[in-house]
């Protein structure tokens, strides 16, 4: 006995022959009492209320073949997209947020200025060095 049991789908495949019939339905009961009920569900399915006669599939032919003989029109497809695009962009353009003046900074005294001018200047290094500094420096 296989250790796989088909699924549903594989067993309404080889109800309509589409898979191959294999030694699985012989051997395994599970799997041949499911087909069983599947082909006596569809056998106890209503009959078509459609009676397909060939006048009804010439009509149908003429109605697909007149659709796709109609031109198709383009323009409202291209238009809606470029519509909204242009919706959007103007919407981005003109939308401007309030804009948040900074607070004023406040006065400092010329000798603040100079040292801070001056210990900029005597440090050979640049300022972005200074994270990668402290990481060398002993913590007193």
């Amino acid at each position: 006995m296989c250790d796989k049991h088909w699924t549903d789908d594989e067993l309404i495949a080889r109800l309509y022959d589409v898979r191959a019939e294999n030694e699985h339905l012989a051997k395994c009961a599970s799997c041949s009492q499911r087909l069983n009920a599947i082909r006596a569900r569809y056998k106890q399915r209503p009959p078509l209320q459609i009676e397909v006669t060939p006048e009804y599939l010439t009509a149908q032919r003429r109605l697909i073949r007149a659709r796709i003989g109609k031109k198709r029109r383009v323009l409202p497809r291209i238009l809606v997209p470029v519509f909204v695009t242009l919706l959007l962009a103007t919407v981005i353009i003109v939308y401007k947020p309030a804009s948040v003046a900074p607070p004023p900074k406040a006065p400092i005294s010329d000798s603040e200025f100079f040292d801070d001018v001056y210990s900029k200047i005597s440090d050979p290094l640049p300022s972005s060095a200074g994270p990668i500094r402290a990481l060398f420096e002993e913590k007193k």
